[in-house]
């Protein structure tokens, strides 16, 4: 009898239906009951040893028919599989008798070819693509032997010398390839030659191991899996390379494996190339598998700067909160005394904030203290970034970021050459809020010259604002909006404050004595209408009024004989002024239309000109106060001046003002025929902005035209842009002085002349690739986003997010080269003009950068730049790189210029062992103190 269904192993030891659906058959005559094969069909159900004992009933052609008692439904069976038969009492359970559960829970399975269930011996047999599920564990193997007394599974893959080609029923021809066990348990997946799984203490022998952890791949001869899913491992290997056979591996004697967290091992080598490199050996060691961030030691880079001497530094401890925040203390000394130490730290609240901090102090002592260029020095710098998630707190901002150095820190505490060539440091921080009509925001900013020590600082900055009210409204307008309905005004309120001082004033007297300061109001009244349908006219009213709190007064100083401050008043002083200008601007449009058919179907010109008329009273009169005189020299000539010049919005203007201010813009489109685009015709903007702009100022007593300036903007082909800016003066100039002088350039026969002309475009030529998005220093593009996580090393480089794409290539060098792409090339040009009328100057830079594949193993890229005063090239760097599989080679080279370096590195493509490398380097320090 054999009888098709899925195969579940119930808790009492026999094999139970799982499905309700039964096949009977008969067995054919002299067919065993203690080995009863079951096509594969389906999986196989069957009756439960206990019942099978009674062999003469099956024999008996009639048994089906007298309702033997094996047919007969047990206890067993009174879920409605046989109904209608009745029990046989030999079956019934006894209610003295107490049987142990088989297994604690319910194992099922699966299989292609046939499953063989010895009855006597009570051991399954599976063939071909077995599938067994028990609690957590899944077990996949071509080969299973399941035990039921010791309650133990045996599985094995197709040996790997079967390579035999049988037909299959259709009498094709299929190649039988080598498999191995799968073993899946709690989410960890291994692969193996054998495998012996015990059921109950969940333990197994395992030969031929191989699982993989995070990056790196575990293998081991001899493995003992415990129940908590530890493994100890006899003649282990552990790698990150992926090849069948390893490129590299470390050789474990015996190590022992808690999956996600780490791997201890005993003695260890390692092996390159099956050849073992017992030197390179290690007593005992431990590889971190976990995904999460564990506190630890950091272990150090050593190296060499002629300046400073040998060095240990970027060495210290590093603490994990959770998933909140974490801290890592990191220090670095010198053997020519120099030292220095760092405190980074990163934190996040997911759906809230991010942010980090660096605080990193240097001792610098370079030379001798008998020489007379002896530096001793302590030096800092601070970071500081925090950014806020848009959808917390939508009506709320806070952000920040600080970037707070000492001058001498980017020369003598440098790590890396982005803040050695870092001049310039600014800092911001900021918070801003907003109600349905009033917004409030305050900020801190900073910002410092490391070359002449210089620091200006900003704080506070409150920015009050309401946004625009139309007063006349009607709160229930019916009909057509009147023209009063129109005037709206806005209110901006600024408190700001502050000072420029040197890096050694700050925080001293000197430098609260030298803050300027003040309260500003702009309040701006506007209204626009339609005049004769094409003319749109808005008249405008600005009013401002500043207040100050100090005024200085100035005089003549005959001993010096020169303009003094001769006294500082402090008080509220109220300045104000106000200006009027109303504008009418329309568009005109011209279209020419092409023949039917032809390529270009029309261009299109469009000229949009603005013109308006402003208006400025004279509050230089004396009424007002704002304006004072005061000798000049020896003869007695006065000059005017303001006791509020120090303020720090300004002083109203002294003279009147009315002037016309006039401007066209234009642009130009064409429609050409496109047969991949839907509608048939595609849109082309030749230009997208030719404009043209001045003013006439007609109380002026001289120089009344102000010069024109001119600007284009069009695209020359896809995604390159030209972007051309001049200025044209229309006055002379005094051949000596370089003075503009009241005389236009038309009576020389010139509509100007020409005094500044800029421009820049760049492009960038990408050969296919494969559509990797991961950054690569070969990739040219890469370099414009943030830098990835794998990339991202804080603690060891500080501000490496924000190093140009040209050094981040270069420290990257070592990391991934994506030899997807075969060549790419980029190129950036700016060309300034300038002329003050006595001289004139032409300032040019080209960059470029790109990267070439030599051969499917060998890539270089290559950065740099083009002087066209000097005539010669710029620094740049040229990388060299050679894939090896799981390992990756690469030589850097600066072979001009201050940045004048080189550096070889072969090491580890696996972030997990990326100390795992040589390093050899001459640094671009060695360079910058030449002179010490």
């Amino acid at each position: 009898m054999v009888l098709v269904s899925q195969t579940v192993f119930s808790r009492t030891g026999s094999l139970a239906q799982a499905e309700p659906a039964l096949s009977l058959q008969s067995p054919s005559a002299g067919q065993s009951v203690e080995n009863i094969s079951v096509n594969a069909a389906g999986a196989a159900a069957l009756l439960s040893p206990d019942s099978l004992k009674l062999k003469d009933s099956l024999l008996r052609a009639d048994s089906l028919r007298r309702a033997d008692s094996l047919v007969r439904s047990d206890s067993l069976r009174r879920n409605g599989l046989f109904p209608g038969v009745v029990p046989d009492s030999l079956l019934r359970p006894a209610d003295t008798v107490y049987h142990k559960p088989f297994l604690d829970d319910v194992i099922s399975g699966k299989n292609e070819d046939s499953l063989v269930y010895q009855v006597q011996k009570k051991i399954v047999y599976i063939y071909e693509k077995g599938d067994v599920k028990y609690q957590k564990m899944n077990l996949k193997a071509d080969f299973m032997r399941i035990n039921m007394d010791n309650k133990e599974i045996y599985a094995y893959g197709r040996p790997d010398t079967v390579q035999l080609k049988e037909p299959t029923e259709a009498g094709d021809t299929v190649k039988i390839t080598a498999t191995r066990p799968e073993f899946l348990d709690n989410g960890t997946s291994y692969t193996m030659d054998t495998i012996t799984y015990n059921l109950d203490s969940k333990k197994a022998r395992i030969k031929g191991v191989a699982t993989q952890e995070g990056e790196g791949y575990l293998k081991g001869m001899k493995v003992k899996k415990m129940p908590d899913n530890t493994i100890n491992i006899a003649n282990g290997r552990y790698t990150t390379c992926d090849a069948e056979d390893p490129h590299f591996y470390m050789a474990m004697t015996k190590s022992k494996t808690i999956p996600g967290k780490k791997s201890v091992f005993g003695p260890s080598y390692l092996v390159m190339e099956d050849v073992p490199i017992y030197f390179l050996g290690l007593p005992f060691g431990f590889f971190p598998m976990s995904n999460e961030r564990k506190s630890g030691f950091i272990i150090p880079s050593y190296g060499e700067e002629v300046v400073k001497g040998f060095f240990l530094r970027d060495g210290g401890y590093y603490l994990s909160f959770k998933d909140y925040a974490d801290l890592a203390i990191t220090g670095g000394i010198y053997t020519m005394g120099s030292w220095e130490a760092d405190i980074a730290s990163r934190y996040a609240k997911r759906y809230k904030y991010r942010g980090s901090f660096d605080v990193r102090f240097s001792k610098d002592i370079i030379g001798e203290k008998e020489d007379a260029d002896y530096i001793n020095q302590n030096n800092f710098k601070v970071t500081w970034s925090h950014q806020q998630d848009p959808k917390f707190r939508p009506n709320t901002t806070f952000s920040a970021s600080v970037n707070f150095s000492t001058s001498g820190y980017s020369k003598y505490g440098a790590q890396n050459m982005n803040d050695y060539l870092s001049s310039q440091t600014n800092s911001s921080i900021s918070y801003s809020h907003n109600w349905s009509k009033v917004s409030l925001s305050t900020n801190l900013q900073h910002s410092q010259n490391s070359r002449d020590s210089t620091v200006q600082l900003s704080f506070p900055n409150i920015v009050l604002s309401v946004s625009r009210i139309n007063p006349f409204q009607r709160k229930d307008a019916v009909g057509k909006q009147r023209w009063y309905e129109k005037i709206s005004l806005q209110y901006t309120g600024t408190l700001g404050n502050t000072v420029n001082v040197k890096e050694k004033d700050l925080f001293t007297e000197k430098m609260f004595k030298s803050m300027r300061n003040g309260i500003n109001h702009q309040i701006p009244v506007q209204t626009s209408f339609n005049l004769f349908k094409y003319f749109n006219i808005n008249p405008s009213f600005n009013y401002q009024e500043r207040w100050y709190f100090q005024k200085v007064d100035k005089e003549w100083d005959p001993v010096a004989k020169q303009v003094i401050d001769s006294d500082t008043t402090w008080g509220f002083y109220r300045l104000y002024n106000y200006s009027m200008s109303v504008s009418a601007s329309t568009k005109v449009y011209g279209t020419y239309q092409f023949k039917k058919g032809a390529a270009i179907q029309a261009i299109r010109h469009m000229i949009t000109p603005l013109v308006s008329f402003s208006y400025t009273p004279d509050f230089g009169k004396n009424g007002y106060g704002y304006y004072k005189q005061v000798q000049s020299d020896t003869m007695g000539r006065m000059m005017t001046y303001s006791p509020f010049a120090n303020g720090l919005y300004g002083v109203p203007g002294s003279g009147p003002s009315m002037s016309l201010n006039f401007s066209v813009s234009q642009t130009l489109e064409m429609k050409v025929r496109d047969k991949k685009d839907t509608t048939g015709v595609r849109k082309i903007k030749l230009i997208d902005n030719l404009m043209i702009s001045s003013s006439y100022n007609f109380l002026a007593d001289s120089l009344n035209l102000s010069p024109f300036s001119l600007s284009l903007r069009t695209n020359l082909f896809k995604n390159v842009g030209l972007n051309v800016t001049a200025t044209l003066d229309p006055y002379q100039v005094d051949p000596v002085t370089g003075r503009r002088i009241n005389r236009f350039m038309l009576r020389q026969g010139k509509l100007g002349r020409l005094t500044s002309v800029q421009t820049s475009f760049g492009y960038s030529f990408n050969s296919p690739s494969s559509g990797n998005s991961q950054p690569a220093i070969n990739d040219i593009n890469s370099g414009t986003g943030a830098v990835p996580p794998e990339y991202t090393d804080m603690f060891a480089q500080p501000g490496f997010n924000e190093i140009d794409p040209n050094t981040r290539r270069q420290m990257m060098a070592s990391r991934y080269y994506n030899f997807n792409i075969p060549w790419n090339f980029g190129f950036n040009y700016n060309f300034s003009y300038t002329n003050t009328g006595i001289r004139s100057s032409i300032v040019q830079t080209l960059g470029f950068n790109g990267s070439v594949n030599l051969t499917q193993k060998w890539g270089l890229t290559f950065n740099g730049g083009y002087d066209f005063e000097a005539n010669k090239l710029t620094p740049g760097t040229f990388t060299l790189t050679r894939d090896l599989h799981c390992w990756q080679m690469s030589f850097s080279w600066v072979p001009i210029g201050f940045r004048k370096s080189w550096s070889f590195t072969i090491g580890v493509k696996a972030a997990t062992l990326k100390d795992l490398k040589y390093d050899r380097r001459n640094s671009f320090y060695d360079n910058l103190y030449d002179s010490y």
